[in-house]
């Protein structure tokens, strides 16, 4: 069957640059500047800036309760489990009672739930910060400095109030660091880093913590001024007090 030809026809007129902007209504913005938008409130741009800094008011109204909350609950029940010797362990590792690893398990996760805006993230203590903060602790604050002259004891209430008081002024320090690299947008240097080198630093950290941990369950804590010397210790088997 042989199609039919169709012949178009458009007419449109010749516009220049100036004709161009006449009909786009482009030009400069007449009134008042754009600064003043800035301050401008309205209940929309009120409503969107409380959802952008509490996001738990736009997701929890439409948690699906039915689906969700009994998988939640075990879940939590199960990392709660968990989490009590870990904080306890954690609070140890940083030089300080451990009821401040309990409050260092809860805080930060109802804080992120009221902030956060991730399901996944991991919040809470780690081994590696918990030695970091106690290798500061106990350099700064140890126990020789806190020696009673009657029985030569250590006064562990005077050593532990001083210690919280430091951890306390070191996490707020770190935190007012972590907002400042935050403000500009410094998490894109993760990206540069390799997996290899992640690998590794995970790795060193675990090595790290256990050796850290070889001093305590060999007693040998003023016999080594180092933790990983606690090793040298196994050449004078059974002799666990004595590290050379």
């Amino acid at each position: 069957m042989e199609l039919r030809r169709r012949d178009y026809r458009v007419e449109r007129p010749v516009l220049d640059q100036e004709k161009l902007e006449e009909l786009g209504h482009w030009g400069l913005a007449s009134g008042a500047p754009q600064w003043r938008t800035w301050f401008q409130c309205s209940h929309a741009r009120a409503r969107a800036l409380l959802l952008q800094h509490l996001p738990v008011l736009a997701w929890l109204p439409q948690y699906p309760v039915r689906d969700w909350l009994l998988g939640d609950l075990l879940s939590g029940l199960s990392v709660a489990i968990m989490q009590l010797p870990q904080g306890l362990a954690y609070a140890l590792l940083a030089g300080l009672p451990p009821v401040f690893g309990l409050y260092s398990s809860f805080y930060p996760v109802f804080i992120y739930f009221l902030f956060g805006t991730s399901r996944h993230i991991s919040v809470g203590t780690f081994a590696v910060m918990s030695v970091m903060v106690g290798s500061v602790t106990e350099s700064l604050y140890p126990d020789e400095a806190f020696l009673q002259d009657l029985n030569s004891t250590v006064n562990h209430m005077a050593r532990d109030a001083a210690r919280v008081q430091l951890a306390s002024a070191l996490s707020v320090l770190v935190g007012l660091f972590q907002v400042g690299l935050g403000l500009v947008h410094f998490g894109f240097v993760v990206t540069y880093l390799s997996e290899p080198l992640v690998r590794g630093y995970t790795t060193a950290a675990s090595v790290q913590v256990f050796v850290s941990q070889l001093k305590q369950c060999w007693r040998s804590a003023r016999s080594c001024p180092r933790p990983w010397l606690a090793l040298w210790s196994l050449r004078s088997w059974p002799g666990w007090c004595s590290c050379w």
